[in-house]
């Protein structure tokens, strides 16, 4: 397997049967892992509710794909030096798995702690690990068109600044001022 992401979506649409790869794969480099999204085709017969079908799709597909995911992501592991997680999306319905978790620290002050604690005494979480990941879940959905648009804003300011090509200079630039 290549680790360019353009060649290795090449690849992997190569590899995978035709029901997993409705669109070309989209493929996320983090710094912990690669995460992969296969788009597979709609239910057949979606019925009453569409959101049910959906996941009842991907949960289908994911598991008559395990053993080819798995084989996959060990040449890929091996390929790019990171864990790779997968996903399916029917339309707008997306489900991550082997998606890793990791621990994030941070401090906060009392009235942010009883947040955490209020939701773990209602039940909501049963730590407060699980209730913080809840907020940021809740935030992700609640305001999920603007944070779009931040990582959109944010890939441009990348892309001009690959764009800037910095010289090492053999002494400091003139300015006006000097002959």
């Amino acid at each position: 397997m290549h680790t360019d992401q353009e060649t290795l979506a090449r690849q992997l649409e190569q590899r995978l049967p035709e029901e997993l790869r409705i669109a070309p794969p989209i493929i996320q480099r983090y710094e912990d892992e690669l995460l992969i999204m296969l788009t597979i085709a709609p239910p057949e017969t979606p019925g009453d509710d569409p959101l049910r079908a959906a996941q009842q799709q991907i949960a289908v597909q994911r598991e008559s794909s395990r053993k080819l995911r798995m084989q996959l992501a060990a040449e890929i592991q091996r390929a790019v030096g990171l864990p790779v997680a997968w996903g399916m999306r029917v339309g707008d319905v997306e489900v991550l798995f082997t998606s890793r978790t990791v621990p994030v620290m941070t401090r906060l002050n009392r009235l942010e702690r009883d947040v955490l604690d209020t939701l773990v005494a209602a039940g909501v979480a049963d730590t407060r690990s699980s209730a913080l990941a809840y907020v940021v879940r809740t935030f992700a959905l609640e305001h999920g068109s603007w944070l779009e648009e931040v990582r959109g804003a944010i890939a441009e300011v990348s892309r001009v600044r690959g764009r800037l090509k910095i010289r090492p200079r053999r002494s400091p630039p003139q300015t006006s001022d000097e002959p």
